[in-house]
């Protein structure tokens, strides 16, 4: 027993690419956890001042993504990368259970207010039965260097510190040696970062890929309560941002009482997301993912968290050119 889960979000946006995400993904932390287990969101999300789901997510066509995420799952199951699929349907018996232990009952809905996932990642807390849990977004393509596993060493990490709950690897690609920067998680830090051992503790715990001690969260809960309450009360009055991201809810009850996020500085794993999908990035995808796993970036996405798609192309018309002279 490893003690650890490995958990992957999947939702009917992520029909186009997760079969081919997950798998490398799984094969990453498949030797050292006890259990694969994917959250798959059927939810349509509620309506919000910003997201009308008539227009957004009309039926029948939200009802049939459900239907196509759902054979694409079932499908990575038999093929043996998921052990355990936990379906999140409406109106599902464990709603109520999160609402009340996770939010204290003063949320209720799936989604938050721009139409993100919300339920889903408490689930993932909720049913996992280790006290470790890894998890990653279905649409994260990591990078982990041969004999080596980040989510092994950011255990060892968190548990030295009392007030570390959860740590992720190097969010974008190492930049600091090539451009001669001070180094950081990347070129975008939005948050006061603080040098400790083996990276930076940040107060922001992003919900793209972590690793979290399910027994340090459970000291915070609810979620919702003292300043983050009377946020919460405020917003759903006024109809302005309701309900938070699972992020921010994190960040101001987790961060202001002192926990933190370890971003690993090690080289030796690092993450990139697409920010968006269009059809291009799907045609490239699979030639990004040998990159990737290679370790191999165009120069302008060292740094960057996002999928900088331009940079790609032409990097992969340059590897492409390089391979026809070559051969």
């Amino acid at each position: 027993m490893y003690n650890v889960t490995l958990q992957i979000n999947l939702s009917p946006g992520d029909i186009n690419y997760a079969h081919l995400t997950v798998p490398p993904l799984v094969k990453s932390h498949r030797e050292n956890v006890d259990e694969v287990l994917a959250i798959v969101d059927c939810c349509r999300p509620q309506k919000t001042k910003i997201i009308d789901p008539e227009k957004r997510f009309p039926e029948p066509s939200f009802s049939e993504r459900v239907e196509k995420i759902s054979i694409i799952t079932e499908n990575l199951k038999s093929k043996g990368y998921i052990d355990t699929i936990v379906y999140l349907h409406p109106n599902n018996s464990i709603q109520p259970i999160l609402a009340h232990k996770y939010l204290g009952d003063w949320v209720n809905e799936t989604h938050d207010y721009g139409g993100c996932a919300l339920m889903s990642y408490l689930a993932a807390f909720e049913v996992t039965k280790t006290r470790y849990l890894i998890h990653y977004d279905a649409d994260m393509l990591l990078y982990q260097a041969p004999n080596y596993d980040w989510s092994i060493e950011a255990r060892n990490l968190i548990d030295k510190e009392e007030k570390a709950v959860a740590a992720t690897p190097r969010i974008s690609p190492p930049f600091s040696k090539e451009k001669k920067l001070v180094d950081a998680p990347s070129l975008h830090e939005g948050r006061p970062l603080y040098k400790v051992e083996s990276g930076w503790r940040n107060d922001w715990f992003s919900t793209r890929c972590f690793l979290i001690d399910i027994t340090k969260l459970s000291s915070y809960l609810p979620l919702i309560q003292g300043h983050l309450l009377l946020e919460t009360l405020a917003i759903k009055y006024l109809n302005r941002g309701y309900p938070r991201s699972p992020e921010i809810m994190l960040h101001k009850r987790i961060g202001s009482a002192g926990g933190w996020q370890l971003n690993m500085d090690t080289e030796r794993a690092w993450l990139l997301h697409p920010a968006t999908k269009p059809t291009r990035y799907l045609e490239l995808l699979p030639r990004i993912q040998e990159a990737i796993l290679a370790g191999q970036v165009p120069n302008e996405q060292e740094g960057y968290a996002d999928i900088n798609l331009s940079a790609w192309e032409r990097f992969l018309n340059l590897a492409n050119t390089n391979n026809t002279k070559n051969s």
